[in-house]
């Protein structure tokens, strides 16, 4: 009888076993992606506080402008030096779980490759850099590399254009398509000596200004 038991209660408990051990390489795996996907927030060596954190965006466009140390020009070239070949995009923004303020800066590279470099906007230091690996990382430098090539104005001058029209801190510039027309452009936002954050779009073949106007945050009245 134990013997008939024991060949009945088997299979069973190997099916069990079987699952739990699923289950539990499946959660460790998950728990794996998700802290390499996450990854450790970089440490600058400036902070927003906790309540700068959960501004508006314009409020926090004001606390990180006044706490930033390194202009965006700056930041572009200590990314560029890391990471030879164009700069598509700079951001400064500041890491969600330690509000350590950081320049993102978004360089096409070597290869047609797309690299993400983070500056420290206290000092200038590279905290770090990567190429993007995601699964449509591919598709993401086709397109980059499209707009590059259309592009004839330069992060340098496109911001210059911005700064002209709107005297104040830039505090983001991209490169990308216009959703109107498709045309290639620069959307440059400013953070203007009248404390209202501004868009300003120029178009990446003549280096003229399309458009500005007050970002909806402080939008009384538009300035188009």
């Amino acid at each position: 009888m134990k013997a008939t038991a024991k060949r009945t209660l088997t299979p069973r408990a190997v099916v069990l076993a079987t699952a739990a051990a699923v289950a539990l390489i499946g959660s460790t795996s998950a728990a794996t992606a998700f802290a390499d996907d996450d990854g450790p927030a970089p440490q600058s060596s400036v902070q927003l506080s906790q309540n700068e954190r959960h501004l508006d965006d314009t409020a926090k466009d004001r606390a990180q402008v006044k706490a930033d140390k390194i202009s965006q020009s700056e930041a572009t070239a200590k990314a560029l030096k890391a990471v030879p070949g164009t700069a598509t995009s700079a951001e400064l923004d500041n890491a969600d779980r330690n509000g350590s303020l950081i320049w993102e800066v978004d360089i096409l590279g070597k290869g047609h490759k797309k690299h993400d470099v983070t500056i420290d906007a206290g000092n200038g230091k590279v905290l770090n850099q990567h190429t993007d690996r995601d699964d449509d990382a591919a598709q993401d430098a086709a397109e980059t590399q499209a707009l590059v090539k259309a592009d004839k104005t330069g992060h340098e001058k496109a911001t210059d254009k911005a700064q002209k029209a709107v005297p104040g801190t830039v505090v983001s510039y991209s490169l990308d398509d216009n959703d109107r027309n498709g045309s290639t452009v620069w959307e440059v936002d400013v953070l203007g000596k009248d404390h209202k954050s501004h868009d300003v779009t120029i178009d990446a073949a003549s280096g003229k200004v399309l458009s500005q106007h007050v970002d909806q945050d402080d939008n009384d009245g538009d300035d188009d």
